[in-house]
């Protein structure tokens, strides 16, 4: 569950759990089984022009100092714009945002 969650996405959670039953957020069950989202659940995200620059630095491997560096931007902008994308993705690792941007944004990056 993401911190960011409405309160009804955590009491429907509660309830769930305290039924015997498991909950887990749809966005991180779609990222782990590598489907795309069903027909009428929210579509692919639109990447902005500093998040797809973020992304292709991710994928050179740099450091977040580094990428700051190249972009003329500072460090927590670079931060940020990560947990941006972290959000739009569903992801929470920065490897985790590497695959799906190579599996599902390989066309705006």
């Amino acid at each position: 569950m993401l911190k960011e969650s409405p309160l009804s996405v955590l009491a429907e959670a509660v309830r769930a759990v305290a039924s015997g039953g498991a909950w887990l957020d749809q966005r991180f069950l779609r990222a782990l089984a590598g489907t795309e989202p069903a027909e009428g659940a929210e579509s692919k995200a639109t990447l902005s022009d500093r998040e797809r620059k973020i992304l292709r630095c991710l994928l050179e491997g740099l450091g977040n100092k580094e990428i700051a560096g190249r972009l003329l931007i500072s460090e927590t902008a670079v931060k940020t714009a990560l947990q941006q994308l972290f959000q739009k993705t569903g992801v929470r690792s920065r490897s985790q945002l590497v695959r799906v941007a190579l599996e599902q944004y390989h066309d705006q990056i």
